[in-house]
């Protein structure tokens, strides 16, 4: 997101919506590229998931557990290609993007 890393591409705050399209945008960039656009969408989610001051445009919080449900319902919103491959291809980027907010946002 072209952004201040606080609000959707619009300038208003973020949606439910506007978060599940940044992990989209970042599982799918992982599968088909650019890596570029992968690394700055896990960005985004790493500076949303890390500043508690920062609310969704209905005052809810952006925690673990409204990523958890975005990652975990990708596969509803992403449309795997070529079958089981594509399947294994995203199950694998949703399970490699998890890892990475995770593994840099969480205390050990």
């Amino acid at each position: 997101m072209n952004t201040d890393n606080r609000t959707a591409s619009n300038g208003a705050p973020a949606t439910r919506s506007d978060f599940a399209a940044c992990v989209d945008r970042c599982v799918h960039a992982l599968i088909d590229g650019p890596q570029s656009a992968a690394l700055d969408e896990q960005a985004q989610l790493r500076h949303w998931l890390g500043d508690e001051a920062i609310t969704l445009a209905d005052g809810s919080p952006i925690d673990y557990a409204l990523f958890d449900d975005a990652i975990l319902s990708v596969q509803e919103r992403v449309a795997p290609t070529a079958g089981v491959q594509g399947l294994s291809q995203l199950l694998r980027a949703s399970r490699q993007v998890a890892e990475t907010i995770y593994a840099r946002n969480r205390l050990p």
